[in-house]
């Protein structure tokens, strides 16, 4: 599995570790390649299903500041929101029915869809510290 965002390891005990890290960006957020490694990421794990499923952040500081927005300037019809909306809902109702345990591991930002991919795993553990926010999505962006 060829992945530029994610990595995904697997421990002595069954546990694979799924590591977001975007490449050439300072902050990790959820665009379509994202989104499809993800997809591809899941794929692995249904044919090898782990004891248990960790996401975290390869960045410093942050999970996830949510969607990549710039993408957002090339949605060109109503039509074509609605699919990648869907997409992702998909995608995150999908990581919901695993039937192995899933974790999000939450350290500074989690901001709109990356608090929908956190809510979307089994558990949460977040780091209690100033910098560690959660917000729900912005409707208002794009």
């Amino acid at each position: 599995m060829d992945l530029k965002h994610w990595t995904l390891e697997r421990d002595a005990d069954g546990l694979a570790w799924a590591t977001l890290n975007v490449a050439d960006a300072a902050t990790n957020t959820l665009g379509r390649a994202v989104l499809d490694e993800l997809g591809a990421l899941l794929d692995d794990l249904d044919r090898q299903p782990p004891t248990g499923l960790a996401i975290r952040s390869g960045k410093p500081a942050g999970f996830i500041a949510g969607a990549n927005i710039e993408e957002f300037t090339r949605i060109d019809s109503a039509e074509a929101a609605r699919t990648l909306v869907n997409r992702g809902w998909a995608l995150f109702n999908r990581l919901a029915a695993v039937t192995y345990p899933t974790l999000a591991l939450i350290r500074g930002h989690c901001m709109g869809g990356g608090l929908e991919l956190a809510l979307a795993c089994r558990y949460r553990l977040t780091v209690d510290e100033p910098g560690t926010r959660l917000s729900l999505p912005e409707v208002m962006l794009g």
